[in-house]
């Protein structure tokens, strides 16, 4: 035996806990190559105790003879990797054990977990038949527990992804936890697009980024709710939401001022060490979150931090974010998606994702290049050149904020991967009016979110010296087009330029890279996915990654039938999919002039109120919603202000944009409303009544009978503005019914009375 034999043999002989693993091994791979005949080595080893005289030393002869035999087939390397391998073995066995029969033992689970990790990754891998399972445990144990999340995960995550999970968390280590479905999705991700233990895709490897991030289990939070007795939170899912809110009112207060436990304290303090001065976000992650089949896109909260000042002002920032998105879980907008979803009774959890903010401070401003919302198949294609595999974005500069939100007289730019710098707008005019205005920043003094002019904000920049990829982000009016800039003006001014990503989609490499990760990510899947992203310094962040919800409604074909035009109520011609909704019994019906007229942004609140209240009434009839601008914004003077839960029953809602100036395009596509709307299979429809060639019957909608006070105690203001038209009981209805037929291919569609 040579020196590096002996040292091998001496690894072995000293590995007493994992000896007869090791033989094992040895013995098993021998016997794969037909290197051992068991019959004959034990033969031998009986005779040479035979004659040594030996009482019990079979087992001795046995293992030496394997031990010649086996360094005389391998390289001295070679034997340490089989001898790793048998350790493996005896650790992925003992956390099967520790798994499947005493389930609650999560420091020993944690521990033989960590050890198997410390072992060298090296060549050979345990068999999956064995990995397999502990691969389903472990994910059911620490990430999430949701079914259909588990079936995709296990093919991605491994032992070593959840180590280096545990390794981030935040946690009870004596109680068990999950890190939630919003982080789940992230990692799943992140690792179906960089695996662990095999090669990505060689050519966009380096330009994707898996963002900085902690974990802070549900059972943090069940420790907070237990030590400061706010059980009775858990069932405000019960009661009425007038009551919840009142309730909510109350706790909200009480809650902030509750005390956590010294060791989440602690940890906090080490998260803020290991970060110190990088901005972060908190962002809401509960079992439910993200799950295939229900999102709960914006219903739970998402704070941004500064992290600056001393260790004490950072600590109370942190606990002061992490109390209020804890809070959110017990929301009415949350509680109202859950009852329309079944899941009322479900014991739903919040954990939390701690994440560093990608981008870059400038002065006292902190906030990355581009924040993008990606679908990885487009269901809205209004040109032929569009091909709904290759995918959409939404893009926005700076914080994702507007990128998720319908936020004010503000749009972002929607790409079609397809075809990325082609835009339904075709005038200079028209693509500087529907372009983003307005960049949302992380003031790092005033440590809150602010909201600027991108032209003010940028010229600010400039004069402070501070560099911004203006190239790739915005246009200059040039000649009378709107372009790339060649040279930086010195100024920029409101009118002569605009956020097109023109520089940067115009870029191959740009769109190829984005096709890329949402087909690669929705093959994982094995379905669509509806993803978020930060880019900044040509590197793509993965931050979020969910389901994406397709419309049961959609159809591939339509056939528009013969109508008579006296029966149409109305026609459309752009952003719409193919669909056939059929049986329409009510129109709730919101009046432009008279919404507009309004004296009061609380008049103009009320006629949210008034829709929800009619929502809840017409459940369970065919009914859709008409009204003014983009609902579901946060700017009551463009549209109604509704949210998920008040619109939920209905079938349709039409948002209708008169003419001021150029037509509006649709901008809800992307945005957690829309999302909503898709979730629900509610069809989103934009309506132009007032350009050429559609059909708007506005004498209708005018002069028909409004049934309001069949459902609601309204006064005679609301009456002129919120409208409920039966229409069997019209007299253009005549015990008619309403139908839309929607042909995109045309692209035509038609609502009619039959």
């Amino acid at each position: 035996m040579n020196f590096e034999e002996h040292l091998a043999y001496q690894t072995i002989v000293s590995s007493i806990d994992s000896l007869t693993e090791i033989m094992n091994v040895f013995e098993r791979t021998l016997l794969e190559m037909g290197q051992w005949n068991v019959e004959a080595r034990l033969k031998d080893a009986r005779r040479l105790a035979s004659d040594n005289g030996e009482q019990h030393p079979l087992r001795h002869y046995y293992n030496a003879m394997l031990l010649e035999r086996f360094f005389k087939c391998f390289l001295t390397s070679d034997v340490h990797e089989y001898i790793n391998l048998a350790r493996k073995e005896k650790l992925a066995r003992s956390m099967l054990h520790y798994l499947n029969v005493t389930k609650d033992d999560i420091r020993n689970i944690r521990k033989l977990l960590l050890d198997f990790c410390e072992l060298p990754l090296g060549k050979l891998n345990v068999s999956p038949t064995v990995t397999l399972g502990i691969r389903v445990d472990l994910i059911s144990r620490f990430i999430s527990d949701h079914l259909p999340y588990v079936g995709i995960a296990k093919n991605y995550v491994n032992m070593r992804d959840v180590a280096t999970v545990l390794s981030h968390t935040v946690g009870n280590e004596s109680s068990p936890g999950l890190v939630g479905g919003k982080a789940a999705g992230m990692l799943l991700a992140n690792r179906i697009l960089k695996p662990t233990l095999s090669e990505a895709h060689n050519e966009f490897v380096e330009l994707i980024v898996e963002p900085d991030s902690y974990f802070i289990n549900s059972s943090v939070s069940v420790d907070f709710m237990t030590s400061n007795h706010f059980e009775e939170c858990y069932s405000l899912k019960y009661l009425d939401r007038d009551v919840r809110d009142r309730e909510l009112l109350r706790l909200h207060p009480l809650f902030m001022r509750g005390k956590l436990p010294e060791y989440i304290i602690e940890k906090f303090k080490s998260i803020l060490t290991e970060t110190r001065s990088c901005p972060l976000i908190l962002r809401s992650s509960s079992y439910l979150e993200d799950g295939v089949g229900y999102s709960f896109t914006g219903k739970y909260d998402s704070i941004f931090i500064s992290n600056r000042g001393s260790i004490k002002e950072r600590l109370a920032e942190m606990t002061a974010a992490m109390k209020n998105v804890l809070f959110s879980l017990f929301g009415s907008a949350a509680m109202e998606y859950r009852k329309d979803k079944q899941l009322l009774d479900y014991n739903e959890r919040m954990s939390i994702l701690v994440q560093k903010v990608v981008g870059q401070q400038y002065g006292k401003y902190y906030f990355p290049a581009c924040a993008i919302v990606g679908f990885s198949r487009n269901s809205y294609c209004w040109n032929s050149k569009i091909k709904p595999e290759d995918g959409m974005l939404r893009m926005v500069v700076g914080l994702g904020t507007r990128a998720v939100d319908r936020v004010g007289d503000d749009y972002p730019r929607m790409v079609s991967l397809s075809q990325p710098l082609l835009r339904p707008e075709t005038s200079v005019a028209q693509k500087i009016k529907y372009s983003q205005r307005y960049i949302d920043v992380l003031n790092l003094e005033t440590k809150k979110i602010e909201t600027h002019h991108f032209v003010d904000l940028i010229n600010e920049l400039r004069d402070a010296g501070h560099h911004f990829p203006i190239r790739d982000m915005i246009s200059v009016l040039q000649h009378g087009e709107l372009k790339p800039p060649m040279f930086i003006p010195d100024r920029l001014e409101y009118d002569n330029c605009a956020i097109t990503f023109d520089g940067l989609l115009s870029k191959p490499e740009f769109p190829k890279l984005m096709r890329h990760v949402l087909q690669t990510v929705e093959k994982g899947y094995n379905m669509p996915v509806d993803m978020e992203f930060v880019y900044h310094d040509s590197k793509l962040y993965p931050v979020q990654c969910r389901h994406l919800a397709m419309r049961d409604m959609l159809l591939d074909q339509v056939e528009l039938p013969d109508v008579d035009e006296k029966d149409i109520l109305f026609s459309a011609d752009k952003g719409f999919p193919n669909a056939i909704i059929e049986d329409i019994e009510y129109i709730v019906y919101v009046d432009v002039e008279s919404y507009n007229h309004l004296p009061t942004t609380q008049a103009k609140h009320e006629v949210g109120r008034v829709v929800s209240r009619l929502n809840q009434k017409l459940k369970g009839k065919n009914f859709i919603l008409m009204g003014p601008g983009r609902w579901g914004s946060s700017n009551l003077d463009l549209g109604v202000n509704v949210n998920y839960s008040d619109i939920n029953n209905s079938m349709m809602l039409i948002e209708m944009a008169w003419k001021k100036g150029d037509a509006a395009p649709e901008v809800s596509y992307g945005t957690h409303f829309f999302q909503d709307l898709v979730e629900a299979d509610i069809l989103p429809l934009p309506l132009y009544p007032d350009e050429d060639g559609i059909i708007f019957n506005k004498e209708f909608f005018d002069t028909e009978e409004n049934s309001l006070l069949r459902f609601e105690q309204a006064d005679e203001k609301m009456l002129g503005v919120v409208r409920v038209f039966h229409l069997p009981a019209t007299r253009l209805g005549s015990k008619r019914k309403l139908h839309v037929y929607l042909d995109d291919t045309k692209p035509k569609g038609i609502a009619f009375l039959r």
